[in-house]
């Protein structure tokens, strides 16, 4: 017999949504075939508080020790309180920096609410039950749960919410913490984190995927970006995890099903993530969790990995790295792969096995992966079948060329990532030809990553950052010009060669400059694993002469070898280095400067630019590990 407090809750979740229009976009056929492999209640991934031999073991482990260690710190610290005035900083100067901070130590990712209610559940004292509901208690006061940079016309902080990758990952921890802490949680607690996730989340959710909602504001319902794996995994499993009516329940599975391949598109067709590594990890790793999540629930009945992409795009984790753990920071997204999700693939393709994966802690990735992860869901261990990098990875879709030569017999391990693309990629940096070179662990040269989110990082602005747009990227300046934004700014293979030696790719760019006096700009990138080098070379033609200039991009120290064209960056190893000499058709005359990147180090850009305008010129650099 169910208790009080259970009937009482139980009673206001069934009423949640009564109000939502009838008529269904989606198939009834459909939702009633996936309710039919629901059970007959909600139920979380991971065990309830209640089960004690579950918990119970994981406090044991040295990260049960660590949880509680430093959910006992937060007993003593007073609950963060986000501030509507540090809501609206944004608007004021572009600033999003301090309320997200706050917010995050409020309740995302292992941090506050996370935490106290993971102590609990490890623990099962209710020890930690007070200090959750003060953590509830705060989160349900936010005027609004979305975070400001994406509160285009503030109408979430005027009362009218919809649902973006800040209001999910809330809605999954509360969700999470009702379905883990149970009736630990007085009644009224978990009556107000109903009534604001039905609110804030679950009717927004159905309004607009049943045609109720103008499409602006869940544009990421039907689009190719992380927005949209991160925003549907998170109110799908907090929707398995708390909604009572089966197919209310299996509705959000439905429709979620549905916005599967709009997601799958934002990948090439070989796997390639254009947001870069950090978010494939952000991205496809709500992707692979939504998955697991909706497979348990469902008793495999539905599988978002059915398409046969799905692999390729979890093959990318491991093909997207210069040196193991080590990936390139193109485009905004810059990363290493996630040895916690690496470690989730496994169970959807048991033949993919690293060290990494295997050695990962079940706490790495925070509460949402640890719930798929340490509760009796992984394949045994196996033996490792990718721990060794190939002699390349070639992603032709995207035409991204990752070359190696892993150390042997006392040479440095040497590898380089080069780019064509186009200058329309998710999160893009305007950056056809740019590469970064990675030196025994240490990237050393190259690509400069992106940089700390303001408002015009994503404005109509966003290019006039040096370095989002390609004067910051280790790509040539034509006839004074700086590349284009656009997918009309696309690169052309014209070569491509592979042995066991040496690696090259040659790529068209012209396409990149907007100058009626450029020609041709032809890159073209060699890689010797014999010799250890890379060779970046690049020619020039113009109708007229013009100003053509190459940089090299840096963050490592570096000297200059006289008045020469010879350089050496400094390695993080006192004993390694990467050198490097310029040479040119014409004389070159040399120029240096740091790119101010506030709230990150700043990149040093080594410029050679002609003395004189040129009509038919190369330039060449030659990097060579030492």
């Amino acid at each position: 017999m169910k208790s009080v407090t259970a009937m009482r809750v139980v009673a206001l979740a069934a009423a949640m949504l009564s109000s939502a229009a009838a008529a269904e976009e989606m198939p009834a056929s459909r939702i009633d075939e996936i309710a039919s492999s629901l059970p007959e209640l909600p139920r979380a991934d991971g065990a309830p508080r209640t089960d004690r031999a579950s918990w119970g073991r994981l406090a044991a482990t040295d990260f049960g020790k660590l949880v509680l260690k430093r959910a006992e710190r937060l007993l003593a610290e007073p609950v963060p309180q986000p501030t509507e005035e540090e809501y609206m900083e944004f608007f004021r100067n572009g600033n999003r920096s301090h309320y997200e901070a706050n917010v995050g130590r409020l309740t995302w990712h292992t941090n506050g609410l996370a935490l106290v209610c993971l102590a609990e559940c490890l623990e099962g004292k209710g020890r930690f039950v007070a200090k959750t509901v003060e953590y509830i208690d705060a989160v349900c006061a936010l005027k609004s749960w979305v975070l400001p940079a994406h509160d285009w016309n503030q109408t979430c902080i005027k009362g009218k919410p919809h649902i973006d990758l800040g209001s999910a990952a809330i809605s999954f921890n509360l969700a999470y913490c009702l379905a883990w802490l149970g009736d630990a949680l007085p009644a009224a607690t978990r009556e107000k984190v109903l009534a604001e996730l039905d609110r804030r989340t679950f009717r927004p959710y159905l309004e607009h995927a049943r045609g109720k909602r103008k499409i602006d504001e869940h544009w990421w319902f039907h689009m190719k970006n992380n927005w949209n794996s991160v925003c549907n995994c998170c109110v799908v499993r907090a929707a398995l995890a708390v909604v009572p009516d089966r197919r209310l329940r299996a509705e959000f599975v439905a429709h979620a099903e549905g916005s599967v391949p709009y997601a799958l598109a934002g990948y090439t067709a070989d796997g390639y993530c254009s947001e870069g590594m950090g978010y494939w990890n952000y991205g496809y790793g709500h992707h692979l969790m939504m998955g697991l999540s909706v497979r348990a629930a469902t008793g495999g009945k539905v599988d978002f990995f059915a398409d046969p992409k799905t692999r390729k795009v979890m093959e990318y984790a491991y093909g997207y790295q210069l040196e193991d753990g080590l990936s390139p920071r193109f485009a905004d997204g810059a990363g290493d792969p996630s040895p916690a999700l690496l470690a989730l693939g496994r169970q959807v393709w048991p033949d993919l096995v690293s060290t990494a994966a295997l050695e990962s802690p079940v706490f790495g990735g925070g509460a949402s992966a640890f719930s798929l992860r340490a509760f009796g869901q992984e394949p045994p261990p196996a033996k490792p079948t990718m721990d060794v990098l190939p002699p390349r990875t070639w992603f032709r879709d995207a035409q991204v060329l990752i070359a190696r030569a892993p150390a042997s017999g006392g040479a440095p391990g040497l590898s380089i990532a080069f780019k064509g693309g186009h200058n329309d990629e998710l999160h893009n940096h305007n950056d056809l030809g740019s590469y970064v070179i990675a030196l025994d662990g240490a990237a050393m040269c190259g690509d400069p990553g992106g940089e700390v989110y303001t408002r015009r990082t994503f404005s109509d602005r966003r290019y006039e950052s040096k370095v989002l747009n390609s004067y910051g990227h280790p790509v040539p300046v034509a006839d004074g010009r700086l590349q284009r934004t656009g997918r009309a700014a696309a690169a052309k293979v014209v070569g491509l060669g592979f042995d066991d030696d040496e690696d090259s790719l040659t790529i068209d760019i012209t396409s990149a400059y907007a100058s009626t006096s450029v020609v041709s700009v032809v890159r073209t990138m060699k890689f010797s694993r014999e010799r250890r080098t890379v060779e970046i070379a690049d020619r020039v033609k113009f109708s007229r002469p013009g100003a053509f200039e190459v940089p090299v991009v840096t963050y490592r120290d570096w000297t200059r070898e006289g008045d020469s064209m010879r350089f050496c960056l400094k390695h993080p190893k006192a004993e390694r280095s990467l050198s490097f000499a310029v040479s040119a058709s014409a004389p070159l005359k040399f120029r240096h400067e740091e790119i101010e990147n506030p709230g990150r180090p700043s990149p040093r850009r080594l410029a050679f630019a002609f003395a004189e305008p040129v009509t038919d010129a190369t330039i060449t650099a030659v990097f060579t590990a030492e």
